[in-house]
């Protein structure tokens, strides 16, 4: 494509030369001086063009801006020694009749081309970058949407479900008020769910309020073995995340460590004032011998951080303890 380009450019440099050097002489000039003119004239506008051409290559500047200017001043080096070439060589095939002044119509044609060469390079180059923007922007909110409806999938997915409609089997039996309250916890999980699945970002407020919704279903269902705790710093704080974000990190919790009374899991949400985060630790009991960490969901947060152009997740961890900080967002 380039190749194509380049030569259409010297074609058109070449014709436009034969026209204009001639264009005041009312005589048809002859055709072996209008042949070699265009012949000369084509010859040096593929020099000014590869030129231009290496030098912004070899120098490799970074913006349209400076490609452009680079490209020019290649050109105009090449185009210097040309011009004073073409001039000597020309005084030979054209007749006196035809030649005002050579040396400037040269000149003049050369910025001339220069000038609408570059002009079509910055154009081109532009649309380009513009064209890539665009595809790098639906690229990524599609990839946004793709994770955002990944994590839709794991809340909603049929494990949840199950264990969901097992523990409601259980207390409908033993303990019906629980059994409302459990009930009424799933219907407000998936209602925000299918409420702000499709959002990038959600208040820190809404968050919380689903998170307490789901600590209340692991509490039920596990018992003593699991400890959820909000601390108070949470309350009038200011800031967006990713949805689920926080649900993620709390359900790894429970799900990548062995769960008793006697070692119960201890899962602390806090604000990390200096930082602007918050903070999702938990202790470390034993890792369940038939799971196996994909780390999907947090793999998940760290993609929608990064597709919104921000600061990454941080990750603390010990023998003891397991920490994510999720920077709040404006």
């Amino acid at each position: 494509m380039g190749l194509i380009k380049n030569t259409i450019y010297c074609l058109l440099g070449g014709s436009l030369y034969c026209y204009f050097l001639y264009a005041p002489v009312a005589e048809v000039a002859p055709l072996v001086s209008n042949y070699f003119t265009f012949l000369i004239y084509f010859l040096a506008s593929s020099l000014v063009i590869i030129g231009g051409g290496l030098f912004a290559t070899i120098l490799a500047p970074n913006g349209i801006v400076k490609q452009i200017l680079y490209r020019g001043l290649g050109s105009i080096i090449i185009s210097i020694p040309l011009i004073f070439a073409m001039r000597y060589k020309l005084g030979f095939y054209i007749a006196p009749v035809y030649v005002f002044d050579l040396t400037a119509k040269i000149i003049i044609l050369f910025a001339v081309f220069l000038f609408a060469l570059l002009v079509i390079e910055y154009l081109s180059f532009a649309f380009q970058a513009f064209s890539l923007q665009q595809m790098h922007y639906v690229k990524t909110k599609r990839k946004a949407s793709e994770l955002r409806l990944e994590a839709l999938k794991d809340q909603l997915s049929p494990h949840y479900l199950f264990n969901s409609l097992n523990t409601v089997a259980y207390l409908v039996v033993s303990d019906a008020n629980q059994a409302e309250k459990y009930i009424r916890s799933i219907a407000q999980t998936y209602q925000y769910v299918m409420k702000y699945a499709n959002k990038p970002l959600i208040t820190l407020a809404n968050e919380i309020e689903l998170v307490r919704a789901f600590a209340f279903q692991l509490q039920t269902r596990h018992g003593e073995s699991v400890h959820i705790s909000f601390a108070a710093n949470l309350k009038n704080v200011m800031g967006s995340l990713p949805p689920l974000s926080i649900q993620m990190l709390v359900e790894n919790a429970v799900k990548h460590n062995v769960l008793s009374d006697e070692k119960p899991v201890e899962i602390k949400v806090f604000y990390n004032e200096e930082q602007h985060a918050i903070d999702v630790k938990n202790n470390k009991t034993k890792t369940p011998r038939k799971r196996s960490s994909t780390k999907v969901g947090l793999e998940n947060i760290k993609d929608r951080y990064l597709l919104m152009g921000q600061k990454n997740i941080q990750i603390n961890q010990n023998d003891l303890s397991y920490s994510v900080q999720l920077p709040l967002l404006s």
